[in-house]
């Protein structure tokens, strides 16, 4: 995964950093991007709806913090999930290092976070991700004020070039093989948790036909080990892989992976994803069924949602956090509703159905009826009605992917080990029309 410029704007445009890792310098499309954004997107949740921006051939991804709008452009086909983790990884050191900041304490430490920037990327491609290193490099009272005084002293701060700094920086990194995400110092308690996440991307047009089905997983690495001990997962199945990436601590026997399909490393402090893979083209069975109706009764449109637990494999799975967002046209006002469990909350020209939990064996219904003007009905029967489902399903695994051993060397004799299994909805979508 790569992306072309990563930049931070404050919330009146102005373009406080941004750093170009390909060709192309799109730096004069910000601001057509602002202008979208405060026509689309200021004032709304939109962070929760992982945002984008579309600008001839380029996307704009992006989340806000404080008065700061911190965003990515891409020109090629990524994963968007993995590229919203990095988004909101600069969003938590940021809101880490400067807790309860407005906009102008952040642009005086622009410096320091353009060299977390250049720490965080390579050409584009994501490099030291771990979350405290890269506080280190920022937060006040950290490397960066430290190193300051030492070369240029802290008068003279704003009038030199950080270039020395970086080099300072970047020929610190190799001093000791795994001192940039290993604390080896901190005594740990001896466990180790792993989750394997896979998110379900699906989109089914008006006849259930699949559009779009693939699977975006990682792998999470909870690590609170001492010293240095190095780590063999052994998973069930990695053949249905169709790409994958590597956090760099796997970089050093990326060659184990390659030839035995072994994930061997020196685990980061801390929890981490060290494993991040995609499958296309396999069967996508989640544990339920959604059933939707709609129809169109003369100025009524009247639609109906049946959702039902059902068993994968043979073993029963309760649904979590189940959410169902409706999209309508404009024109519709909501009348009539059935629930028996849940909550409706009206959006414009959306409702949101906080469902909770599906249950084994149960089954839920929402029926619900908008009206519109004669004049306007035969334009909504023309308009996109859509679906997109938000759910959490622990201890399933869509793809089957799962741990089957973790060995540990030069660990402690007596450590706790586990591993789990969770699906959640990545870009779930169910077309009426």
């Amino acid at each position: 995964m790569s992306i072309d410029t990563i930049f931070i704007l404050s919330q009146n445009g102005e373009i406080l950093a941004h750093r170009i890792y390909k060709g192309l310098k799109r730096k004069e499309t910000l601001p057509e991007f602002y202008s979208q954004f405060v026509q689309f997107f200021r004032g709304t949740n939109a962070d929760k709806e992982y945002p984008i921006i579309k600008i001839k051939d380029a996307l704009y991804p992006f989340v806000t913090f404080s008065d700061l709008i911190i965003g990515a452009i891409v020109t090629e086909e990524i994963p968007v999930l993995q590229l919203f983790a990095i988004l909101f990884l600069i969003l938590d050191v940021l809101k880490a290092s400067f807790p309860n900041e407005s906009s102008e304490k952040l642009k005086q430490n622009l410096h320091s976070i353009g060299i977390m920037l250049d720490s965080l990327f390579d050409y584009g491609y994501p490099q030291i991700t771990q979350k405290h290193v890269l506080e280190s490099i920022i937060k006040p009272g950290g490397i960066i004020e430290k190193i300051e005084e030492k070369i240029i002293g802290r008068q003279n701060v704003q009038k030199e070039t950080v270039s020395l700094l970086e080099k300072y920086i970047d020929g610190q990194a190799d001093v000791r093989e795994y001192s940039q995400y290993r604390l080896v110092e901190i005594k740990g308690e001896e466990e180790v948790y792993f989750d394997v996440i896979e998110f379900l991307d699906c989109v089914f047009d008006k006849n259930g036909r699949i559009l779009i089905e693939e699977i975006n997983g990682e792998i999470k690495v909870d690590c609170n080990l001492s010293g240095i001990p190095e780590l063999f997962v052994f998973l069930n199945q990695t053949n249905q892989f169709n790409d994958y990436t590597v956090h760099e601590c796997l970089l050093h026997k990326i060659d184990t992976y390659e030839r035995e399909r072994v994930l061997a490393f020196v685990p980061p402090s801390g929890t981490t994803t060290i494993f991040y893979y995609n499958i296309k083209g396999i069967s996508i069975r989640p544990p339920f069924d959604f059933i939707p109706k709609l129809q169109f009764f003369n100025d009524q449109v009247k639609i109906e949602f049946l959702l039902k637990n059902r068993p994968v494999r043979g073993q029963s799975y309760v649904v979590d956090e189940f959410h169902v967002k409706l999209t309508v046209p404009t024109g519709l006002n909501l009348g009539e509703t059935e629930m028996v469990q849940g909550t409706l909350q009206q959006l414009e020209n959306a409702i949101l159905w906080r469902v909770g939990k599906l249950e084994i064996d149960s089954s839920i219904r929402l029926a619900v009826t908008f009206t519109t003007s004669q004049d306007q009905f035969n334009i909504v029967q023309q308009g996109n009605f859509l679906v997109q489902l938000k759910f959490v399903v622990n201890t399933f695994s869509p793809s089957q992917t799962k741990i089957d051993k973790v060995e540990v060397r030069n660990g402690a004799k007596v450590l706790t080990k586990k591993a789990r299994n969770i699906a959640k909805s990545g870009y779930y979508e169910i077309r009426l029309n």
